[in-house]
Protein backbone atom coordinates (compact mmCIF):
# COMPACT_ATOMS: atom_id res chain seq x y z
CA UNK A 1 0.00 0.00 0.00
CA UNK A 2 1.37 3.22 -0.42
CA UNK A 3 1.28 5.45 3.04
CA UNK A 4 0.72 8.91 3.51
CA UNK A 5 0.18 11.35 6.55
CA UNK A 6 -1.76 13.91 7.90
CA UNK A 7 0.04 16.77 9.88
CA UNK A 8 -2.55 19.52 11.28
CA UNK A 9 -0.31 21.30 13.45
CA UNK A 10 3.24 21.26 11.54
CA UNK A 11 5.37 22.53 14.13
CA UNK A 12 9.50 22.05 14.44
CA UNK A 13 8.68 19.04 16.64
CA UNK A 14 5.91 16.84 14.79
CA UNK A 15 7.99 17.71 11.46
CA UNK A 16 10.89 16.36 13.04
CA UNK A 17 8.86 12.87 12.62
CA UNK A 18 9.47 12.63 9.31
CA UNK A 19 13.35 11.67 9.98
CA UNK A 20 11.91 8.08 11.22
CA UNK A 21 10.43 7.74 7.44
CA UNK A 22 12.81 6.22 4.58
CA UNK A 23 9.93 5.49 1.58
CA UNK A 24 8.58 8.05 -0.44
CA UNK A 25 5.68 9.47 0.86
CA UNK A 26 2.91 11.99 1.04
CA UNK A 27 2.66 14.32 4.23
CA UNK A 28 -0.71 16.79 4.33
CA UNK A 29 -0.30 19.95 5.97
CA UNK A 30 -3.12 22.19 7.18
CA UNK A 31 -2.22 26.08 7.08
CA UNK A 32 -4.59 28.98 7.21
CA UNK A 33 -2.43 30.71 4.29
CA UNK A 34 -0.80 29.46 0.94
CA UNK A 35 1.80 31.62 1.77
CA UNK A 36 2.52 29.97 5.57
CA UNK A 37 2.34 25.99 3.76
CA UNK A 38 5.38 27.43 1.25
CA UNK A 39 7.55 28.09 4.49
CA UNK A 40 6.58 24.55 6.00
CA UNK A 41 6.92 22.85 2.78
CA UNK A 42 10.43 23.99 2.45
CA UNK A 43 11.14 23.00 6.22
CA UNK A 44 10.27 19.62 5.14
CA UNK A 45 12.53 19.04 2.36
CA UNK A 46 15.44 20.17 4.49
CA UNK A 47 14.12 17.00 7.14
CA UNK A 48 13.33 14.41 4.05
CA UNK A 49 13.64 14.94 0.76
CA UNK A 50 11.81 11.82 0.01
CA UNK A 51 8.28 13.67 0.66
CA UNK A 52 5.71 15.64 -1.15
CA UNK A 53 3.82 18.02 0.24
CA UNK A 54 -0.05 18.53 0.02
CA UNK A 55 -1.60 21.96 1.28
CA UNK A 56 -5.06 21.12 3.48
CA UNK A 57 -6.09 24.86 3.79
CA UNK A 58 -8.38 25.87 7.38
CA UNK A 59 -11.05 28.24 6.92
CA UNK A 60 -10.90 31.48 8.98
CA UNK A 61 -14.23 30.83 10.91
CA UNK A 62 -15.32 27.73 10.10
CA UNK A 63 -12.03 25.31 10.05
CA UNK A 64 -13.21 22.71 7.47
CA UNK A 65 -15.10 23.17 4.46
CA UNK A 66 -18.70 22.79 3.98
CA UNK A 67 -21.97 24.29 2.60
CA UNK A 68 -21.94 25.69 6.33
CA UNK A 69 -18.74 28.33 5.71
CA UNK A 70 -18.85 31.46 5.12
CA UNK A 71 -19.52 32.62 1.65
CA UNK A 72 -16.81 35.07 1.68
CA UNK A 73 -13.94 32.68 3.56
CA UNK A 74 -14.96 30.05 0.79
CA UNK A 75 -14.38 32.04 -2.24
CA UNK A 76 -11.48 34.23 -0.37
CA UNK A 77 -9.80 30.59 0.20
CA UNK A 78 -10.72 29.15 -3.40
CA UNK A 79 -9.46 32.05 -5.26
CA UNK A 80 -5.95 31.57 -3.87
CA UNK A 81 -6.62 27.69 -4.34
CA UNK A 82 -6.78 27.97 -7.96
CA UNK A 83 -3.19 29.99 -8.17
CA UNK A 84 -1.33 27.42 -7.01
CA UNK A 85 0.33 23.66 -8.77
CA UNK A 86 0.77 21.91 -5.56
CA UNK A 87 -1.57 19.24 -5.10
CA UNK A 88 -4.67 20.12 -2.24
CA UNK A 89 -6.60 18.14 0.44
CA UNK A 90 -10.48 19.70 1.04
CA UNK A 91 -11.30 18.62 4.19
CA UNK A 92 -15.32 18.21 3.96
CA UNK A 93 -16.43 18.69 7.57
CA UNK A 94 -19.14 20.68 9.15
CA UNK A 95 -18.46 23.40 11.50
CA UNK A 96 -18.52 21.92 14.85
CA UNK A 97 -15.89 23.99 16.39
CA UNK A 98 -18.18 27.21 15.77
CA UNK A 99 -21.72 26.01 15.66
CA UNK A 100 -22.96 29.08 15.51
CA UNK A 101 -22.66 29.12 11.51
CA UNK A 102 -24.65 26.20 11.37
CA UNK A 103 -27.85 28.90 11.72
CA UNK A 104 -26.07 32.06 10.28
CA UNK A 105 -25.19 30.12 6.97
CA UNK A 106 -28.58 27.72 6.45
CA UNK A 107 -29.71 30.34 4.39
CA UNK A 108 -26.20 30.05 2.17
CA UNK A 109 -26.24 26.07 1.92
CA UNK A 110 -27.41 25.76 -1.43
CA UNK A 111 -25.31 28.96 -2.53
CA UNK A 112 -22.28 27.18 -1.01
CA UNK A 113 -22.48 23.93 -2.11
CA UNK A 114 -22.29 25.15 -5.96
CA UNK A 115 -19.47 27.09 -4.72
CA UNK A 116 -17.78 23.65 -3.45
CA UNK A 117 -19.45 21.46 -6.32
CA UNK A 118 -17.52 23.82 -8.90
CA UNK A 119 -14.06 24.28 -7.47
CA UNK A 120 -14.11 20.89 -6.79
CA UNK A 121 -14.95 20.27 -10.52
CA UNK A 122 -12.44 22.67 -12.24
CA UNK A 123 -9.89 21.78 -9.91
CA UNK A 124 -10.46 17.83 -10.02
CA UNK A 125 -6.62 16.81 -11.26
CA UNK A 126 -5.03 18.04 -7.92
CA UNK A 127 -7.29 17.92 -5.40
CA UNK A 128 -7.91 15.10 -2.87
CA UNK A 129 -11.33 14.96 -0.43
CA UNK A 130 -11.33 13.96 3.15
CA UNK A 131 -14.82 12.79 4.08
CA UNK A 132 -17.05 10.90 6.16
CA UNK A 133 -17.24 7.23 4.95
CA UNK A 134 -21.08 6.45 6.96
CA UNK A 135 -23.63 6.03 4.23
CA UNK A 136 -20.78 5.70 1.79
CA UNK A 137 -22.71 5.69 -1.56
CA UNK A 138 -25.74 6.73 -0.90
CA UNK A 139 -27.16 10.48 -1.82
CA UNK A 140 -27.72 11.83 2.05
CA UNK A 141 -24.10 12.70 1.87
CA UNK A 142 -24.55 14.63 -1.40
CA UNK A 143 -27.72 16.19 0.21
CA UNK A 144 -26.12 17.42 3.14
CA UNK A 145 -22.64 18.79 0.79
CA UNK A 146 -20.34 15.86 2.09
CA UNK A 147 -19.58 14.29 -1.09
CA UNK A 148 -20.08 15.68 -4.31
CA UNK A 149 -20.09 13.98 -8.15
CA UNK A 150 -16.21 14.49 -9.20
CA UNK A 151 -14.05 12.07 -10.01
CA UNK A 152 -11.32 13.29 -7.65
CA UNK A 153 -9.72 10.80 -4.94
CA UNK A 154 -11.51 10.57 -1.85
CA UNK A 155 -10.33 9.68 1.38
CA UNK A 156 -12.83 7.98 4.01
CA UNK A 157 -12.28 9.17 7.33
CA UNK A 158 -12.43 5.57 9.04
CA UNK A 159 -10.93 6.44 12.62
CA UNK A 160 -11.47 3.43 14.32
CA UNK A 161 -10.09 4.87 17.53
CA UNK A 162 -13.02 7.55 17.64
CA UNK A 163 -15.86 4.95 17.09
CA UNK A 164 -18.20 2.89 18.92
CA UNK A 165 -17.32 -0.93 17.33
CA UNK A 166 -21.22 -1.22 16.64
CA UNK A 167 -20.65 1.64 13.97
CA UNK A 168 -17.22 -0.18 13.12
CA UNK A 169 -18.69 -3.19 12.05
CA UNK A 170 -21.42 -1.64 9.61
CA UNK A 171 -19.00 1.04 8.21
CA UNK A 172 -16.02 -2.29 7.57
CA UNK A 173 -19.72 -4.23 5.54
CA UNK A 174 -20.13 -0.83 3.39
CA UNK A 175 -16.00 -0.56 2.92
CA UNK A 176 -15.69 -4.42 1.57
CA UNK A 177 -19.21 -3.52 -0.63
CA UNK A 178 -17.78 -0.03 -2.11
CA UNK A 179 -17.40 -0.44 -5.43
CA UNK A 180 -14.40 1.24 -7.68
CA UNK A 181 -11.58 1.27 -4.92
CA UNK A 182 -8.72 2.37 -6.78
CA UNK A 183 -10.88 5.90 -6.53
CA UNK A 184 -10.44 6.15 -2.77
CA UNK A 185 -7.94 6.14 0.11
CA UNK A 186 -8.95 5.21 3.39
CA UNK A 187 -7.79 7.71 6.26
CA UNK A 188 -6.43 6.32 9.88
CA UNK A 189 -6.24 6.64 13.03
CA UNK A 190 -6.03 8.30 15.49
CA UNK A 191 -2.49 8.34 16.40
CA UNK A 192 -1.87 11.85 18.18
CA UNK A 193 -4.47 14.12 19.01
CA UNK A 194 -6.09 16.86 16.74
CA UNK A 195 -7.67 19.78 16.59
CA UNK A 196 -10.61 18.57 19.12
CA UNK A 197 -8.09 17.56 22.25
CA UNK A 198 -10.03 14.78 23.13
CA UNK A 199 -9.33 12.46 19.97
CA UNK A 200 -8.48 8.88 21.59
CA UNK A 201 -5.22 7.03 20.34
CA UNK A 202 -5.10 3.90 18.22
CA UNK A 203 -2.59 1.34 19.59
CA UNK A 204 -0.01 0.37 17.03
CA UNK A 205 -1.43 -3.10 17.82
CA UNK A 206 -4.95 -2.07 16.49
CA UNK A 207 -3.57 0.24 13.58
CA UNK A 208 -1.66 -3.03 12.59
CA UNK A 209 -5.53 -4.81 12.35
CA UNK A 210 -7.03 -1.45 10.36
CA UNK A 211 -4.16 -1.68 7.98
CA UNK A 212 -4.40 -5.69 7.48
CA UNK A 213 -7.86 -5.11 7.26
CA UNK A 214 -7.58 -2.14 4.25
CA UNK A 215 -5.49 -4.58 2.76
CA UNK A 216 -7.70 -7.38 2.31
CA UNK A 217 -10.52 -5.07 1.53
CA UNK A 218 -8.74 -3.91 -1.35
CA UNK A 219 -7.85 -0.25 -0.98
CA UNK A 220 -4.18 0.46 -1.74
CA UNK A 221 -4.03 4.19 -0.25
CA UNK A 222 -4.01 4.96 3.33
CA UNK A 223 -3.44 8.41 4.86
CA UNK A 224 -2.73 8.29 8.98
CA UNK A 225 -3.63 10.67 11.36
CA UNK A 226 -1.41 11.90 12.02
CA UNK A 227 2.52 12.39 11.60
CA UNK A 228 3.09 13.73 15.01
CA UNK A 229 2.06 10.79 17.09
CA UNK A 230 4.87 8.47 14.55
CA UNK A 231 7.24 6.61 16.72
CA UNK A 232 9.06 3.67 16.68
CA UNK A 233 6.74 1.35 17.59
CA UNK A 234 4.20 2.72 14.77
CA UNK A 235 6.64 2.92 12.19
CA UNK A 236 7.78 -0.93 12.09
CA UNK A 237 4.07 -1.55 11.77
CA UNK A 238 4.09 1.06 8.50
CA UNK A 239 7.10 -0.53 6.95
CA UNK A 240 5.65 -3.76 6.48
CA UNK A 241 2.17 -2.60 4.89
CA UNK A 242 3.84 0.32 2.32
CA UNK A 243 5.52 -0.69 -0.61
Amino acid sequence: MKISFYEEFPTKENLNKLKLINFQTKIIIATKSLKEFEIIKKKTKKINKKITCVYWPILKNSYWISPFSNTSDLIKSFKELKKTKNPILIDLEYPILNKKLFLKNLIHFKKNKRIIKKFLKENHKKIITAQFPLYTGSKIKRVLGLDYPTKIEKSLMWYSSMIPESINKKLKKQLKKLKNKENYSISLGTIAKGILKNEPILSPKNLKKDLNFVKKAGFNKVIIFRLGGLNKKYIEIINKFQK
